[in-house]
């Protein structure tokens, strides 16, 4: 029966304590934190699943391992630098226009 009690008790500090002490102030300025940055995208993630999936698929094809290695790394390295560099310098642009 105490351990009812017990756990009673604290259903009620957790649900109702919050309301009896009331709300906090909001904070006086509302400034953005410089260093945040935002979520990734859906396409953003799609494009990073997709340049996953194509290091692995030309690994599994090409087979670095057993030879190749240079055709593997510019198949694989060259497409994803240059894709990406083009995505990150696309951003620098979109975000300094304003």
């Amino acid at each position: 029966m105490q351990e009812i009690l017990v756990v009673a008790a604290i259903a009620v500090a957790i649900f109702f304590l919050p309301r009896l002490l009331g709300r906090k102030p909001a904070p006086e300025s509302m400034r953005p934190d410089p260093h945040f940055t935002p979520p990734l995208t859906g396409r953003i993630r799609l494009a990073i699943l997709i340049t996953v999936l194509w290091v692995a698929g030309l690994a599994a094809l090409l087979k670095p391992w057993e030879g190749n290695k240079f055709l593997f790394i510019c198949l694989t390295l060259g497409p994803s630098l240059l894709i990406w560099g083009g995505v990150w310098v696309w951003f620098g642009f979109k975000k300094y226009r304003r």
